[in-house]
């Protein structure tokens, strides 16, 4: 049977990059994307979710999300990381379809309730939709089969402070409320995305053995691959948010633990994620009443990057 998702995203080059693992895996049904600012505005990254569907081919669903954090003034794109258009300053012809009627959480509120227990949401951008998701519709928790998000940092450093990851840093009122709800979450943090690397040479192939879609992805990961050598000194470029994605594919390839957890919605600490393991015999409050998730802690390289080569590969056009 197949995973039905929706991606929740601010494409961005690693979301493109998710997008078209979506629409070639033969075991993912793409329903729709519901847009949010990050690395791009939340206009933009409609713009950018109905350029990449209509370049594929794809008759999915857009739906617009929030335009700003549930409490705190928005942050400014990731121009730096994606470009000012959010593809790398790779030309993407604009859609002539327009995004849905409904904003992206009446949106999911109504396909969860058309399919319920079978929508995965997969979260790959700031969580402010899901946060304003649990608010109008708290029975939401028990539609969804599962939740996947991509975001966070639990035992090793942030990307954007020493503390922060860009998707909690970007609305940490939103990923605190989201971590606390009692929903089948996975939380996909920079522990498993960063010991993936895209190589040129990786991303070339991809471009030779699948044109329609590698292309367009080589081409953006040339922007994102310098970004990561100038300020990491990484030899290519991260796929954070395919991860979200591959839990449902390929869970082999990450190893999980489960535990409690929060994030830091104020001061220099800002958007860190904490972690308290199960069974722990003493829980810092701000645990107190919050359920266990599963968090993705590692990734093996090797079997994540054969699968999405192999996934791309066989969509060849």
């Amino acid at each position: 049977m197949k995973h039905k998702i929706i991606i929740d995203t601010d494409p961005g080059i690693d979301d493109a990059m998710a997008i078209a693992y979506a629409v070639a895996h033969p075991d993912l049904e793409l329903v729709a994307l519901t847009t949010i600012f990050g690395n791009v505005r939340t206009h933009e990254a409609t713009r950018n979710a109905l350029a990449l569907l209509d370049h594929w081919g794809v008759a999915a669903d857009v739906a617009e999300g929030e335009h700003a954090p549930v409490s705190m003034p928005a942050n400014e794109p990731s121009y730096l990381v994606h470009g000012r258009n959010g593809f790398g300053e790779v030309d993407i012809p604009a859609s002539s379809r327009s995004k849905h009627a409904l904003d992206a959480v009446d949106y999911i509120i109504e396909a969860t309730k058309r399919h319920p227990g079978e929508i995965s949401i997969c979260a790959v951008g700031p969580l402010t939709n899901l946060a304003r998701l649990l608010e109008r519709d708290p029975g939401v928790v028990s539609r969804v089969k599962s939740v996947i998000v991509m975001g966070g940092a639990v035992h090793r450093k942030g990307n954007v402070t020493p503390m922060a990851e860009a998707n909690f840093w970007n609305d940490p009122d939103a990923a605190d409320a989201v971590l606390a709800a009692s929903w089948p979450l996975v939380l996909a943090p920079l522990d498993c995305t960063m010991p993936v690397v895209f190589t040129p040479d990786f991303m070339q192939a991809l471009a030779r053995e699948n044109p329609t879609l590698g292309k367009p992805l080589a081409a953006m990961a040339e922007f994102y691959a310098r970004f990561y050598r100038s300020h990491l000194g990484i030899g290519g470029c991260v796929p954070h948010d395919v991860m979200a994605l591959s839990w449902l594919t390929v869970p082999g390839a990450f190893r999980l633990q489960k535990g409690a957890l929060a994030v830091i919605t104020e001061g220099p600490a800002i958007g860190q994620t904490l972690f308290q393991a199960a069974g722990t015999q003493s829980r810092a409050r701000c645990f107190d009443g919050r359920p266990n998730h599963m968090v993705m802690v590692d990734t093996d390289p090797e079997m994540f990057m054969a699968d999405y080569m192999m996934v791309m590969t066989r969509h060849a056009g």
